[in-house]
């Protein structure tokens, strides 16, 4: 075996325990506090944390219904509070924001659309088809056209993407 094969097998192995769906197998992360909102004309009734990661994670750009997903984030989700980005397998919000910067380099997908506020965030998912509203604030009151997106369990079956 030749020394790149022996460093490409050493990588497979040390890496390997890592899941994106799980967090780092020694560091189980629960899902965070998170509310999903959307326009009442998305495709969808109920979302999985499994979608949620390959929307967050940009495996998934499209709904059924042919829009592009928008995706809206508050500024301080990448901020103070990184439970939700270590829940999708990145240590900080720094490694989350460079796959992004990726995605849009090599494939012209938006990054997130960061917002100071909540009230800002439903006013851009209001006004956006197609986009999405992840909070760890519980909205209030939403403004007409919006939803509540239920979080279901995995496996449970419904919604869609």
């Amino acid at each position: 075996m030749g020394f790149r094969a022996f460093v490409l097998f050493l990588i497979l192995i040390l890496s390997y325990p890592f899941t994106v769906e799980n967090g780092w197998t020694r560091e189980p992360v629960d899902l965070p506090p998170l509310w999903v909102v959307g326009r009442m004309a998305l495709p969808i009734t109920t979302i999985t944390p499994e979608q949620i990661i390959h929307i967050l994670n940009t495996d998934q750009r499209i709904w059924k219904n042919g829009h592009s997903i928008q995706v809206a984030i508050l500024s301080d989700m990448l901020g103070k509070d990184d439970q939700w980005v270590r829940w999708l397998g990145f240590s900080s919000a720094e490694p989350f924001m460079v796959r992004w910067i990726e995605a849009n380099l090599i494939q012209d997908w938006p990054p997130p659309k960061r917002f100071p506020n909540p009230k800002a965030l439903l006013k851009f998912v209001r006004h956006t088809p197609g986009a999405v509203g992840f909070t760890n604030i519980q909205p209030t009151s939403l403004p007409s056209h919006l939803r509540t997106i239920h979080i279901q369990e995995a496996g449970a079956g419904g919604g869609g993407s």
